[in-house]
């Protein structure tokens, strides 16, 4: 029913932004760096706790006007968090992968397939136990471009990885315990809008972005954890050949 869901939404998006005209959007090759400030809720078997971070996130599109591939990703950073009365101080560090080629449909609408990959190493002291995970699966796309005065570009993109799968590890510093694997199923989706202005070394782009993420243990059905946010991001992009 989630994937069900997703499609239909992946598919209006498409419907809705092929009525507009017909002219040519502006996409050119470049590696970027997106700074993203996010403050979200995290909710789990401890409850609910609320944060805030920063991270920087690699991007990369290489191909021509029709067919491109698209990338970003973020190496495996520690992200410091408040301490747990449950957990104690606990400081996760995730990676995340996002891939896909697209294929330009109409003139500012294209649509790629790829895969994400999502990367988390978590100790949690009071538990003494330190929890890692590695999930992975298709992820589906739908971008937007709409040509605006002075060069400027508004960008709108939608992705979606409706199955996750994968595996989390508990490993125990008690001696005793032995390191138990559950495995994962999850599911993520991301959106983001924002407007592009042109500079001499490529395009800075200024916007909002979203994310949720929800996951369950695939024996018992039971949730895992899920986590929500939104927040600002800043974005260059240099011009590559």
């Amino acid at each position: 029913m989630r994937e069900r869901t997703i499609r239909g939404t992946v598919l209006a998006t498409v419907l809705t932004a092929s009525c507009f005209a017909a002219a040519p959007a502006h996409e050119t090759n470049y590696v970027g760096l997106q700074l993203f400030a996010v403050a979200g809720v995290h909710k789990d078997v401890a409850g609910t706790q609320y944060g805030a971070g920063i991270g920087p996130l690699l991007q990369a599109r290489l191909g021509g006007r029709r067919l491109a591939f698209r990338f970003e990703g973020i190496p495996v950073v520690a992200i410091p968090q408040r301490a747990s009365a449950y957990y104690g101080q606990a400081t996760p560090s995730i990676g995340i992968f996002n891939a896909t080629l697209g294929s330009r449909i109409v003139p500012r609408v294209s649509v790629g397939l790829g895969e994400t990959v999502i990367n988390q190493r978590t100790p949690l002291p009071n538990l003494q136990q330190v929890v890692s995970s590695r999930l992975a699966g298709f992820r589906y796309a739908v971008r937007y471009t709409e040509p605006m005065r002075g060069n400027r570009t508004l960008e709108a993109n939608l992705g979606a990885a409706p199955t996750l799968w994968g595996s989390d590890v508990y490993v125990y510093s008690n001696g005793v315990t032995s390191p138990i694997v559950k495995a994962e199923q999850a599911a993520e989706i991301d959106a983001s809008l924002a407007m592009g202005f042109p500079r001499p070394y490529g395009e800075m782009l200024v916007g909002l972005r979203a994310l949720n993420f929800s996951a369950k243990y695939t024996a018992t059905g039971i949730a895992g954890d899920r986590n929500a946010g939104v927040g600002l991001f800043v974005e260059f992009r240099k011009a590559i050949p």
